[in-house]
């Protein structure tokens, strides 16, 4: 493939998942820097692209890839903005009246792994795809599943 060719391709791919790529910056980063985090993502999708060997569904390595990127932003040590698992809840947070605050506020509780299998499943990815691009199995990705839906019942339906 020519580079014109292999540009033209990843320009294709990036337009494909862009929607999905935010929504993921966004929600690993926090309003601060998710642009960073999302221009991250590209260049690990650049860096990444020529060895991709089609043993997945491009959608699911893009996911892949987008998804160990955002977990590193998340592990590294902030200069001045807190990680969202430190971001503070919404102040109406007993009676939130937005869906994406109860979202956010439920995210903001859980651990990277637990985050990025709601997300994933958020996205539309079957358990097999989420398997897939966690390196785990449906079985274990319908246990972690069950086990958020069990958790974010106790917090904001039971109440």
């Amino acid at each position: 493939m020519s580079a014109m060719d292999t540009e033209a391709a990843f320009t294709a791919m990036l337009q494909a998942n862009q929607p999905a790529l935010v929504r993921l910056a966004r929600r690993y980063a926090g309003p601060q820097d998710w642009q960073d985090l999302l221009q991250d993502m590209h260049l690990q999708l650049w860096r990444s692209f020529a060895g991709f060997e089609g043993r997945a569904q491009r959608s699911t390595w893009v996911y892949r890839v987008a998804l160990n990127t955002a977990l590193s932003h998340v592990r590294r040590p902030r200069r001045e903005h807190r990680p969202l698992d430190e971001a503070a809840e919404p102040a109406d947070a007993g009676h939130p009246l937005d869906p994406l605050d109860v979202l956010d506020a439920f995210l903001a509780t859980l651990d990277p792994v637990q985050r990025s299998v709601l997300l994933l499943d958020l996205e539309g990815l079957s358990r097999e795809q989420i398997a897939e691009v966690l390196g785990s199995t449906p079985n274990a990705v319908a246990i972690r599943m069950t086990r958020l839906r069990q958790a974010y019942e106790t917090r904001f339906v039971n109440d």
